[in-house]
Protein backbone atom coordinates (compact mmCIF):
# COMPACT_ATOMS: atom_id res chain seq x y z
CA UNK A 1 0.00 0.00 0.00
CA UNK A 2 2.87 2.35 0.93
CA UNK A 3 4.55 1.61 -2.36
CA UNK A 4 1.40 2.53 -4.33
CA UNK A 5 1.06 5.89 -2.53
CA UNK A 6 4.67 6.77 -3.29
CA UNK A 7 4.20 5.99 -6.98
CA UNK A 8 1.03 8.12 -7.12
CA UNK A 9 2.80 11.07 -5.53
CA UNK A 10 5.72 10.72 -7.93
CA UNK A 11 3.43 10.71 -11.00
CA UNK A 12 1.54 13.74 -9.65
CA UNK A 13 4.78 15.66 -9.15
CA UNK A 14 5.93 14.84 -12.68
CA UNK A 15 2.61 16.01 -14.18
CA UNK A 16 2.67 19.21 -12.13
CA UNK A 17 6.22 19.88 -13.24
CA UNK A 18 5.33 19.37 -16.90
CA UNK A 19 2.33 21.69 -16.60
CA UNK A 20 4.44 24.34 -14.87
CA UNK A 21 7.08 24.11 -17.60
CA UNK A 22 4.42 24.48 -20.33
CA UNK A 23 2.90 27.51 -18.66
CA UNK A 24 6.32 29.11 -18.25
CA UNK A 25 7.13 28.61 -21.93
CA UNK A 26 3.68 29.92 -22.98
CA UNK A 27 3.93 33.03 -20.81
CA UNK A 28 7.46 33.69 -21.98
CA UNK A 29 6.41 33.33 -25.62
CA UNK A 30 3.45 35.69 -25.06
CA UNK A 31 5.66 38.32 -23.49
CA UNK A 32 8.12 38.25 -26.35
CA UNK A 33 5.53 37.98 -29.16
CA UNK A 34 4.96 41.45 -30.64
CA UNK A 35 2.39 40.47 -33.29
CA UNK A 36 -0.79 42.57 -33.02
CA UNK A 37 -3.83 42.22 -35.22
CA UNK A 38 -7.11 44.01 -35.85
CA UNK A 39 -10.25 42.56 -37.44
CA UNK A 40 -11.24 43.71 -40.92
CA UNK A 41 -14.73 45.19 -40.43
CA UNK A 42 -17.16 46.33 -43.13
CA UNK A 43 -18.53 49.81 -42.35
CA UNK A 44 -20.85 52.33 -43.98
CA UNK A 45 -20.14 55.99 -43.20
CA UNK A 46 -21.78 59.25 -44.17
CA UNK A 47 -20.72 62.87 -44.10
CA UNK A 48 -23.77 64.79 -42.94
CA UNK A 49 -25.25 67.77 -41.15
CA UNK A 50 -28.47 68.08 -39.15
CA UNK A 51 -31.36 70.21 -40.42
CA UNK A 52 -34.33 71.03 -38.21
CA UNK A 53 -37.35 72.89 -39.47
CA UNK A 54 -40.82 72.86 -41.01
CA UNK A 55 -42.38 71.40 -44.15
CA UNK A 56 -44.42 73.81 -46.26
CA UNK A 57 -46.71 73.02 -49.18
CA UNK A 58 -49.35 74.64 -51.37
CA UNK A 59 -52.42 73.81 -49.24
CA UNK A 60 -56.09 74.76 -49.59
CA UNK A 61 -58.56 74.31 -46.73
CA UNK A 62 -61.85 72.57 -47.55
CA UNK A 63 -64.60 74.51 -45.77
CA UNK A 64 -68.34 73.99 -45.46
CA UNK A 65 -71.04 75.09 -42.99
CA UNK A 66 -73.45 72.37 -44.11
CA UNK A 67 -74.92 70.42 -41.21
CA UNK A 68 -75.16 67.19 -43.19
CA UNK A 69 -71.84 66.63 -44.92
CA UNK A 70 -70.21 63.37 -45.92
CA UNK A 71 -66.49 63.49 -46.77
CA UNK A 72 -66.01 60.86 -49.47
CA UNK A 73 -62.27 61.34 -50.13
CA UNK A 74 -59.97 59.08 -48.09
CA UNK A 75 -57.08 60.54 -46.11
CA UNK A 76 -53.98 60.56 -48.33
CA UNK A 77 -56.02 59.91 -51.49
CA UNK A 78 -54.83 61.44 -54.75
CA UNK A 79 -57.72 63.54 -56.07
CA UNK A 80 -58.04 64.67 -59.68
CA UNK A 81 -59.44 68.06 -60.67
CA UNK A 82 -63.24 67.83 -60.63
CA UNK A 83 -63.28 64.69 -58.47
CA UNK A 84 -65.68 64.71 -55.46
CA UNK A 85 -64.21 65.45 -52.03
CA UNK A 86 -67.44 65.70 -50.03
CA UNK A 87 -71.20 65.62 -50.50
CA UNK A 88 -73.51 68.10 -48.72
CA UNK A 89 -77.19 67.31 -48.06
CA UNK A 90 -79.84 70.00 -47.52
CA UNK A 91 -81.72 68.04 -44.87
CA UNK A 92 -82.61 64.70 -43.35
CA UNK A 93 -84.72 63.69 -46.36
CA UNK A 94 -81.73 64.13 -48.67
CA UNK A 95 -79.54 62.25 -46.20
CA UNK A 96 -82.03 59.38 -46.04
CA UNK A 97 -82.20 59.27 -49.83
CA UNK A 98 -78.39 59.09 -49.99
CA UNK A 99 -78.45 56.09 -47.66
CA UNK A 100 -81.04 54.42 -49.90
CA UNK A 101 -78.89 55.13 -52.99
CA UNK A 102 -75.91 53.54 -51.30
CA UNK A 103 -77.99 50.51 -50.36
CA UNK A 104 -79.21 50.09 -53.93
CA UNK A 105 -75.69 50.52 -55.33
CA UNK A 106 -74.53 47.63 -53.16
CA UNK A 107 -77.58 45.60 -54.16
CA UNK A 108 -76.81 46.24 -57.82
CA UNK A 109 -73.23 45.07 -57.30
CA UNK A 110 -74.52 41.98 -55.51
CA UNK A 111 -76.88 41.05 -58.32
CA UNK A 112 -74.22 41.69 -60.96
CA UNK A 113 -71.73 39.53 -59.02
CA UNK A 114 -74.31 36.78 -58.55
CA UNK A 115 -75.26 36.74 -62.22
CA UNK A 116 -71.64 36.81 -63.29
CA UNK A 117 -70.84 33.94 -60.91
CA UNK A 118 -73.70 31.76 -62.11
CA UNK A 119 -72.59 32.08 -65.73
CA UNK A 120 -68.79 32.25 -65.58
CA UNK A 121 -67.93 29.81 -62.79
CA UNK A 122 -68.41 26.83 -65.04
CA UNK A 123 -66.34 24.46 -62.99
CA UNK A 124 -65.08 24.06 -59.44
CA UNK A 125 -61.56 25.30 -60.12
CA UNK A 126 -62.91 28.54 -61.62
CA UNK A 127 -65.10 29.11 -58.55
CA UNK A 128 -62.27 28.34 -56.12
CA UNK A 129 -59.99 30.81 -57.86
CA UNK A 130 -62.66 33.51 -57.85
CA UNK A 131 -63.36 32.95 -54.14
CA UNK A 132 -59.66 33.21 -53.26
CA UNK A 133 -59.40 36.44 -55.22
CA UNK A 134 -62.48 37.85 -53.48
CA UNK A 135 -61.11 36.93 -50.03
CA UNK A 136 -57.81 38.66 -50.85
CA UNK A 137 -59.66 41.78 -51.99
CA UNK A 138 -61.79 41.77 -48.84
CA UNK A 139 -58.75 41.41 -46.57
CA UNK A 140 -56.88 44.21 -48.36
CA UNK A 141 -59.85 46.56 -48.02
CA UNK A 142 -60.13 45.75 -44.31
CA UNK A 143 -56.44 46.43 -43.67
CA UNK A 144 -56.59 49.74 -45.55
CA UNK A 145 -59.92 50.63 -43.86
CA UNK A 146 -61.55 51.35 -47.20
CA UNK A 147 -65.18 51.23 -46.11
CA UNK A 148 -66.66 51.65 -49.59
CA UNK A 149 -64.53 48.90 -51.11
CA UNK A 150 -65.12 46.72 -48.05
CA UNK A 151 -68.86 46.62 -48.64
CA UNK A 152 -68.41 45.85 -52.35
CA UNK A 153 -65.89 43.10 -51.64
CA UNK A 154 -68.24 41.53 -49.08
CA UNK A 155 -71.04 41.42 -51.62
CA UNK A 156 -68.79 39.87 -54.26
CA UNK A 157 -67.65 37.16 -51.86
CA UNK A 158 -71.21 36.43 -50.73
CA UNK A 159 -72.37 35.85 -54.29
CA UNK A 160 -69.48 33.48 -55.01
CA UNK A 161 -69.89 31.21 -52.00
CA UNK A 162 -73.57 30.64 -52.74
CA UNK A 163 -74.55 27.64 -54.83
CA UNK A 164 -76.03 28.38 -58.24
CA UNK A 165 -79.38 26.97 -57.14
CA UNK A 166 -79.54 29.56 -54.34
CA UNK A 167 -79.17 32.55 -56.67
CA UNK A 168 -82.66 33.98 -57.30
CA UNK A 169 -81.50 37.24 -58.95
CA UNK A 170 -82.36 37.75 -62.60
CA UNK A 171 -81.68 40.34 -65.27
CA UNK A 172 -85.17 41.70 -64.55
CA UNK A 173 -84.26 42.28 -60.90
CA UNK A 174 -81.12 44.09 -61.98
CA UNK A 175 -83.13 46.31 -64.32
CA UNK A 176 -85.60 47.25 -61.55
CA UNK A 177 -82.77 48.20 -59.19
CA UNK A 178 -81.05 50.32 -61.86
CA UNK A 179 -84.34 52.07 -62.67
CA UNK A 180 -84.98 52.92 -59.00
CA UNK A 181 -81.40 54.14 -58.64
CA UNK A 182 -81.77 56.49 -61.59
CA UNK A 183 -84.96 58.01 -60.14
CA UNK A 184 -83.36 58.59 -56.73
CA UNK A 185 -80.24 60.14 -58.25
CA UNK A 186 -82.42 62.44 -60.33
CA UNK A 187 -84.24 63.60 -57.19
CA UNK A 188 -80.93 64.06 -55.35
CA UNK A 189 -79.82 66.70 -57.84
CA UNK A 190 -82.31 69.15 -56.26
CA UNK A 191 -81.06 68.97 -52.65
CA UNK A 192 -77.56 67.50 -52.83
CA UNK A 193 -74.40 69.46 -53.54
CA UNK A 194 -71.01 67.94 -54.35
CA UNK A 195 -67.80 69.67 -53.27
CA UNK A 196 -65.23 68.97 -55.96
CA UNK A 197 -61.50 69.52 -56.18
CA UNK A 198 -60.69 72.59 -58.25
CA UNK A 199 -57.20 71.23 -58.93
CA UNK A 200 -55.38 67.91 -58.50
CA UNK A 201 -53.76 67.13 -55.17
CA UNK A 202 -53.70 64.94 -52.08
CA UNK A 203 -56.59 65.06 -49.64
CA UNK A 204 -55.79 65.29 -45.94
CA UNK A 205 -58.36 65.08 -43.16
CA UNK A 206 -55.98 66.61 -40.58
CA UNK A 207 -55.39 70.38 -40.86
CA UNK A 208 -52.85 71.66 -38.32
CA UNK A 209 -52.98 75.46 -38.51
CA UNK A 210 -49.87 75.92 -40.65
CA UNK A 211 -51.76 75.97 -43.94
CA UNK A 212 -51.50 79.77 -44.13
CA UNK A 213 -47.73 79.53 -44.66
CA UNK A 214 -47.00 79.38 -48.38
CA UNK A 215 -43.75 78.61 -50.22
CA UNK A 216 -43.66 82.28 -51.28
CA UNK A 217 -43.22 83.25 -47.61
CA UNK A 218 -39.96 81.31 -47.30
CA UNK A 219 -37.77 83.88 -49.02
CA UNK A 220 -35.62 86.11 -46.81
CA UNK A 221 -35.90 83.85 -43.77
CA UNK A 222 -33.32 83.81 -40.99
CA UNK A 223 -33.22 81.43 -37.99
CA UNK A 224 -35.19 83.84 -35.80
CA UNK A 225 -37.98 84.36 -38.35
CA UNK A 226 -38.23 80.63 -39.03
CA UNK A 227 -38.57 79.91 -35.32
CA UNK A 228 -41.46 82.40 -35.10
CA UNK A 229 -43.22 80.68 -37.99
CA UNK A 230 -42.81 77.28 -36.35
CA UNK A 231 -44.32 78.59 -33.13
CA UNK A 232 -47.28 80.38 -34.77
CA UNK A 233 -49.96 77.97 -36.00
CA UNK A 234 -53.34 79.57 -36.64
CA UNK A 235 -56.54 78.42 -34.98
CA UNK A 236 -58.48 76.04 -37.22
CA UNK A 237 -62.03 77.32 -37.98
CA UNK A 238 -64.95 75.06 -37.07
CA UNK A 239 -66.12 74.80 -40.68
CA UNK A 240 -62.86 73.24 -41.95
CA UNK A 241 -63.46 69.66 -43.17
CA UNK A 242 -60.01 68.87 -44.55
CA UNK A 243 -57.45 70.25 -46.96
CA UNK A 244 -56.15 69.69 -50.47
CA UNK A 245 -52.37 69.57 -50.75
CA UNK A 246 -50.25 69.97 -53.86
CA UNK A 247 -49.01 66.55 -54.96
CA UNK A 248 -46.22 67.94 -57.10
CA UNK A 249 -43.79 69.57 -54.69
CA UNK A 250 -43.12 70.43 -51.06
CA UNK A 251 -40.55 72.56 -49.28
CA UNK A 252 -38.44 71.99 -46.17
CA UNK A 253 -37.23 75.19 -44.47
CA UNK A 254 -34.64 74.27 -41.86
CA UNK A 255 -31.96 75.68 -39.60
CA UNK A 256 -28.50 74.32 -40.49
CA UNK A 257 -25.13 75.03 -38.90
CA UNK A 258 -23.01 77.57 -40.75
CA UNK A 259 -20.37 74.93 -41.48
CA UNK A 260 -22.99 72.62 -42.97
CA UNK A 261 -24.62 75.39 -45.00
CA UNK A 262 -21.26 76.27 -46.56
CA UNK A 263 -21.33 72.91 -48.31
CA UNK A 264 -24.68 73.73 -49.95
CA UNK A 265 -25.30 75.96 -52.94
CA UNK A 266 -28.62 77.14 -54.35
CA UNK A 267 -29.57 75.22 -57.47
CA UNK A 268 -27.64 72.07 -56.57
CA UNK A 269 -29.08 68.77 -55.34
CA UNK A 270 -28.50 66.86 -52.11
CA UNK A 271 -30.07 63.95 -50.19
CA UNK A 272 -32.28 64.21 -47.10
CA UNK A 273 -32.85 61.42 -44.60
CA UNK A 274 -36.00 61.93 -42.49
CA UNK A 275 -35.44 58.76 -40.45
CA UNK A 276 -38.66 57.21 -39.13
CA UNK A 277 -40.86 59.40 -41.31
CA UNK A 278 -39.59 57.98 -44.59
CA UNK A 279 -37.71 54.73 -45.24
CA UNK A 280 -35.83 56.14 -48.23
CA UNK A 281 -33.46 59.05 -48.59
CA UNK A 282 -35.05 61.80 -50.68
CA UNK A 283 -33.42 63.81 -53.43
CA UNK A 284 -33.96 67.54 -52.86
CA UNK A 285 -32.93 70.73 -54.63
CA UNK A 286 -31.33 73.49 -52.56
CA UNK A 287 -33.78 76.34 -53.13
CA UNK A 288 -32.02 79.03 -51.07
CA UNK A 289 -29.34 79.52 -48.39
CA UNK A 290 -29.56 82.49 -46.02
CA UNK A 291 -26.70 84.56 -44.67
CA UNK A 292 -25.27 83.18 -41.41
CA UNK A 293 -26.50 84.54 -38.10
CA UNK A 294 -24.85 83.46 -34.84
CA UNK A 295 -23.39 80.38 -36.51
CA UNK A 296 -26.64 79.24 -38.16
CA UNK A 297 -28.32 79.57 -41.56
CA UNK A 298 -31.76 78.83 -42.96
CA UNK A 299 -31.71 76.49 -45.94
CA UNK A 300 -34.85 75.90 -48.00
CA UNK A 301 -35.04 72.60 -49.89
CA UNK A 302 -37.51 71.78 -52.67
CA UNK A 303 -38.55 68.15 -53.08
CA UNK A 304 -40.89 66.33 -55.47
CA UNK A 305 -40.45 62.81 -54.05
CA UNK A 306 -42.79 60.90 -51.67
CA UNK A 307 -45.41 63.66 -51.17
CA UNK A 308 -47.99 61.15 -49.88
CA UNK A 309 -45.53 59.60 -47.41
CA UNK A 310 -44.61 63.03 -46.01
CA UNK A 311 -48.20 64.32 -46.06
CA UNK A 312 -48.74 64.12 -42.29
CA UNK A 313 -45.27 65.45 -41.39
CA UNK A 314 -44.95 69.13 -40.52
CA UNK A 315 -42.11 69.87 -38.06
CA UNK A 316 -39.20 67.50 -38.50
CA UNK A 317 -35.45 66.98 -38.35
CA UNK A 318 -33.46 65.46 -41.18
CA UNK A 319 -29.89 64.56 -42.01
CA UNK A 320 -28.34 66.28 -45.01
CA UNK A 321 -26.16 63.61 -46.60
CA UNK A 322 -23.19 65.21 -48.35
CA UNK A 323 -21.33 62.00 -49.11
CA UNK A 324 -21.53 58.29 -48.31
CA UNK A 325 -18.71 55.76 -48.16
CA UNK A 326 -18.67 51.98 -47.77
CA UNK A 327 -15.77 49.58 -47.38
CA UNK A 328 -13.50 47.66 -45.03
CA UNK A 329 -11.92 49.62 -42.22
CA UNK A 330 -8.10 49.32 -42.30
CA UNK A 331 -5.91 50.92 -39.59
CA UNK A 332 -3.38 53.29 -41.16
CA UNK A 333 -0.45 51.67 -39.34
CA UNK A 334 -1.13 48.39 -41.17
CA UNK A 335 -0.95 49.84 -44.69
CA UNK A 336 2.22 49.51 -46.79
CA UNK A 337 2.87 50.27 -50.44
CA UNK A 338 5.09 49.26 -53.34
CA UNK A 339 5.17 49.80 -57.09
CA UNK A 340 1.93 47.79 -57.44
CA UNK A 341 -0.08 49.82 -54.94
CA UNK A 342 -1.18 49.73 -51.30
CA UNK A 343 -1.40 46.46 -49.38
CA UNK A 344 -1.73 44.89 -45.93
CA UNK A 345 -0.70 41.61 -44.35
CA UNK A 346 -3.32 39.34 -42.85
CA UNK A 347 -2.93 36.37 -40.54
CA UNK A 348 -3.91 33.31 -42.54
CA UNK A 349 -3.46 30.31 -40.31
CA UNK A 350 0.06 30.81 -38.90
CA UNK A 351 1.35 32.69 -41.93
CA UNK A 352 1.36 36.32 -43.08
CA UNK A 353 -0.47 36.81 -46.37
CA UNK A 354 0.01 39.89 -48.55
CA UNK A 355 -3.22 41.44 -49.87
CA UNK A 356 -3.48 44.50 -52.10
CA UNK A 357 -6.23 47.00 -51.33
CA UNK A 358 -8.02 49.81 -53.16
CA UNK A 359 -8.42 52.79 -50.80
CA UNK A 360 -11.72 54.64 -51.33
CA UNK A 361 -11.74 57.03 -48.36
CA UNK A 362 -9.48 58.28 -45.60
CA UNK A 363 -9.96 59.51 -42.02
CA UNK A 364 -7.39 60.57 -39.42
CA UNK A 365 -7.10 57.05 -38.02
CA UNK A 366 -7.98 54.61 -40.79
CA UNK A 367 -8.60 54.00 -44.47
CA UNK A 368 -11.69 52.51 -46.09
CA UNK A 369 -10.77 49.81 -48.61
CA UNK A 370 -13.11 48.60 -51.33
CA UNK A 371 -14.45 45.09 -50.86
CA UNK A 372 -12.47 42.87 -53.22
CA UNK A 373 -14.24 40.43 -55.50
CA UNK A 374 -11.08 38.35 -55.81
CA UNK A 375 -10.71 35.24 -53.65
CA UNK A 376 -7.30 36.42 -52.45
CA UNK A 377 -8.50 39.97 -51.72
CA UNK A 378 -9.18 41.56 -48.33
CA UNK A 379 -12.49 40.46 -46.86
CA UNK A 380 -14.45 41.33 -43.74
CA UNK A 381 -13.41 38.97 -40.96
CA UNK A 382 -9.72 38.79 -41.96
CA UNK A 383 -7.18 39.50 -39.20
CA UNK A 384 -5.05 42.45 -40.32
CA UNK A 385 -1.49 42.41 -38.92
CA UNK A 386 -0.56 45.75 -37.37
CA UNK A 387 3.10 45.01 -36.62
CA UNK A 388 4.56 45.29 -40.12
CA UNK A 389 8.29 45.26 -39.32
CA UNK A 390 10.09 42.31 -40.90
CA UNK A 391 6.98 40.92 -42.58
CA UNK A 392 6.91 39.23 -45.94
CA UNK A 393 4.38 37.13 -47.80
CA UNK A 394 4.29 33.60 -46.36
CA UNK A 395 6.22 34.38 -43.16
CA UNK A 396 5.43 31.93 -40.35
CA UNK A 397 4.17 33.95 -37.38
CA UNK A 398 4.26 31.39 -34.52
Amino acid sequence: MKRTDTLTKLVSLLLFGALLAYLSIYIGHSLTNNVRTAPAVYVSLTENAVASGIIIRHETLIRSNEKYLNVVAENGQAVAAGEPIAVAYSGEEALSRAAKIKELELKKQYIQSALSGSYSAENLSDRDGAIKSAVTSLAASAVRRETENLASASMALSSLVMENSDVQATEVDLGLVISELNELKKSAQRDTDTIKADKPGLFSSSPDGYEYITPEMLSGLNPEKLKKLEESPEEIPDDVRGKLVSSFEWFFAAVVSESGAKRLEAGTYTSLDFGRYCSNTLKAKVFSVSSPKQGECVVVFRCTESPSVMLSVRRAAAEIIFDAHEGIRVPKEAVLSDENGSYVYTMTGLQAEKKYIDIVWETDEYFLAAVSEKAAGLRAGNDIILTTKGLYDGKVMD
